[in-house]
């Protein structure tokens, strides 16, 4: 249990999600990853994050795929099943098992938000009104998805009519979820209900509810954007998620991390520890090069990446030049932000300053990261270092806060680290050789 609450701390975790299937126009299923491939990927993810601790959320394991026939979840996606065995359900359990091998939680990517009609539950949850509401009083399709309307749980009603208990206690009957100590709960809005009205803030009351029975179940959850919904009549999806920062964050200490990262002032930057809310990637870009975040994993994982393992060098060098820096930033505190037209500049204590404008991050002067290449220390591993160059890279490399003078230098790869040579630390500086687009190992010698 982390000083906020939480099971994890997700400033020391990588926070990703692999997409395994789609549902195809022909009541099939259109299969991305199987769970065999997912294993697969696992281990080689670990191998290239050098064993640092990895949550992994499966997307469209239930039914048919993603956003199938919620609001329920109590069906794996048969066509997910590793060859031998009984069930896709068994294979689902083993995949779990076999990645803590690997330094990897396996949990999942749920949705309390959206219903479809075709879902056994939808007779259940249109009885009970807990479904948001047109102005006459009829169940309203805001969305579409797969060719379906999506409806929208109205949590109000689902949460006082008993219906939010029984279907989350249903899900962890029928798998292990518990056990992982996390989910990632998709789009978590609150939307306004029209014939008869619920006030956002009830709404609002209620998913805090919802979050709070969750965790009594010992998850914590992790969501998809920054929710701030207002008072101001209906409202619209991506005006409150992530384009208004006028109203509170209504989920504040309770979601633990954040998929998208948007919709954060920067005195609220500074005043919320990454360790209470914090989290992944945001759409500015000058946030971004800034601050860095969670490496999503799932876009990599898709399509023609997934020949020849091509995922490999773009994950490389995400993981250097994306997850590192963000872990790095988080050990330090943020102090204060400066804006102008060159971007974002952002003073942290130690005297690290992290600036947008050439995407470069500094230790009392000294560069540690620029647009292309980048060295930091491994939180998770002693006096052990990564260093990554867009360019091949011979010379020398200031190394801030290392202790030892001699060093072995190896290529990190899906199949582990390969040894290449030693070399040797003088005056706080290291000698390095690399190829473009290596990510080289650096641990003390001896």
């Amino acid at each position: 249990m982390t000083e906020y609450g939480y099971n994890f701390d997700y400033t020391k975790t990588m926070m990703m999600k692999m997409y395994l299937a789609t549902p195809d126009r022909r009541g099939g299923s259109d299969v991305n990853i199987n769970f065999e491939r997912a294993l697969d990927i696992i281990q080689k993810t670990d191998a290239l994050t050098q064993g640092v601790h990895k949550i992994i959320y499966l997307v469209g394991w239930q039914y048919n795929g993603h956003d199938d026939r919620y609001p329920g979840f109590f069906e794996v996606n048969e066509a997910l099943k590793c060859p031998g065995d009984a069930s896709a359900r068994d294979s689902l359990l083993r995949l779990m098992e076999e990645a803590k091998k690997y330094n990897t939680t396996v949990s999942f990517h749920i949705n309390f938000t959206d219903a479809y009609d075709d879902s056994e539950l939808f007779p259940e949850y249109l009885a009970a009104g807990a479904l948001i509401r047109k102005p006459d009083g009829t169940p309203d399709p805001i969305e579409e998805y797969n060719g379906k309307p999506c409806y929208k749980v109205s949590f109000y009603e689902e949460w006082n009519s008993g219906l939010f208990r029984r279907r989350f206690d249903r899900l962890l009957d029928f798998l292990p979820v518990a056990e992982t100590g996390t989910v990632h709960v998709d789009n978590f809005q609150c939307y306004y209900n029209n014939a008869p009205e619920v006030d956002i803030a009830d709404a609002q009351a209620a998913r805090n509810q919802m979050i709070d029975y969750v965790k009594s179940r010992g998850l914590d959850v992790t969501s998809e954007f920054t929710y701030r919904e207002g008072p101001d009549g209906r409202d619209n999806y991506n005006h409150y998620c992530m384009g208004n920062p006028v109203y509170p964050i209504a989920t504040l200490g309770r979601i633990a991390a954040l998929w998208w990262f948007d919709n954060i002032r920067d005195d609220e930057y500074l005043e919320y520890p990454p360790q209470q809310f914090g989290g992944g990637l945001s759409h500015d870009l000058a946030f971004c090069d800034t601050f860095y975040g969670n490496v999503h994993g799932e876009h990599l994982w898709r399509g023609g990446n997934l020949r020849n393992d091509a995922w490999i060098a773009p994950f490389v060098r995400e993981f250097c030049m994306i997850q590192l820096p963000y872990f790095y930033l988080c050990a330090h505190k943020r102090e204060r932000i400066e804006n102008d037209e060159s971007g974002k500049t952002a003073y942290f204590s130690d005297g690290v300053i992290s600036r947008s404008s050439d995407k470069t991050i500094t230790e009392n002067g000294v560069v540690l990261k620029d647009a292309h290449s980048v060295l930091l220390p491994l939180f998770w591993k002693a006096d052990t270092y990564i260093f990554y160059s867009d360019d091949a890279f011979d010379g020398v490399r200031d190394i801030p806060g290392c202790t030892f003078a001699e060093a072995k230098v190896s290529r990190i790869t899906a199949d582990g680290a390969e040894f290449l040579y030693e070399t040797t630390v003088t005056n706080g500086q290291i000698l390095i050789k690399a190829s473009a687009g290596e990510a080289l190992l650096i641990e003390k010698l001896g």
